[in-house]
């Protein structure tokens, strides 16, 4: 369907995701087309954005923009490519991860590159964190931001290490601040109408986060198991898995900062406070 102007949001399943909200694919329209994102790489996935795109008589779709190399963005890139011709996008720092979709990138983008459609034109902002090529893409006369993985709906964006980077990500929301944003269309979930108050509730809440971390590190929780259970009470399975990850990254941030040091590897390493000037012992 068309959700503004020249830019339409293509139908997709969520039976690959484990999520709320299945990945959003955007067809943006001028007198040649883009989609930004290709969705998973399955038959009936694939299918249903070649049909809507040969929808448009005429349309040549020049570019797929991939926002970064996970299988729910850049699964269905190869296909999509090769039955459109369609030149496929990426930002170097995710380049590493292609080989696992039989994806063949044309073109490296980054930061400030401007991706011309002849009457749109989308701005390239590398915005790590998610990942270490994530982009977003900026219609600046617009004011329309698609934001990937860094600003999903009704949700926290889910930070991995050694992928993931924390600080790097909260960098980049802070980063994404500074532009002029009238609507974000997100990777997962519909459109948000206010960026600002959702980026800087992002913000707030991944450095209240980081303060419960440092309290149930004073308190001698001095594991990730341990401070999972206190942080996150009464995950399993998947999600356990992922809140392992979230709180593993807040204390790379915190290591990195100076805040925290380590013992040890993997499942057995313990955490705890480093001394800070002016504390007493």
């Amino acid at each position: 369907m068309e959700i503004a102007r020249g830019i339409h949001a293509i139908p997709a399943g969520i039976d690959h995701f484990l999520g709320i909200f299945a990945p959003n694919v955007y067809l943006v329209v001028a007198r040649e087309g883009a989609l930004i994102d290709s969705g998973y790489g399955d038959g009936g996935s694939v299918s249903s954005r070649v049909d809507y795109v040969k929808s448009f008589a005429g349309l040549r779709l020049a570019y797929i923009v991939i926002t970064h190399a996970h299988p729910d963005h850049i699964g269905g890139a190869a296909r999509l490519s090769e039955e459109t011709g369609a030149k496929i996008l990426l930002h170097p720092k995710d380049a590493s991860q292609v080989s696992k979709f039989a994806v063949s990138v044309d073109n490296m983008v980054e930061e400030g590159d401007i991706i011309s459609l002849n009457g749109i034109d989308l701005e390239v902002i590398h915005t790590p964190g998610h990942s270490a090529g994530h982009i977003c893409i900026y219609m600046r006369k617009e004011r329309i931001m698609f934001s990937g993985d860094q600003v999903v709906s009704q949700s926290t964006t889910a930070i991995q290490p050694p992928e993931g980077d924390m600080a790097q990500y909260i960098d980049s929301l802070r980063k994404l601040l500074s532009y002029d944003i009238g609507l974000i269309y997100p990777g997962h979930g519909p459109p948000i109408r206010e960026p600002r108050r959702s980026l800087e509730e992002l913000i707030q809440h991944r450095l209240e986060r980081e303060e419960r971390v440092i309290a149930q590190l004073s308190l001698g929780r001095d594991t990730v198991k341990e401070l999972v259970a206190e942080i996150y009470p009464d995950l399993d399975g998947f999600l356990y898995e992922v809140a392992k990850g979230q709180v593993l990254a807040h204390l790379i941030k915190l290591e990195r900062e100076g805040k925290v040091s380590s013992e040890g590897s993997g499942e057995d390493a313990r955490y705890k406070l480093a001394p800070q000037r002016g504390r007493c012992a």
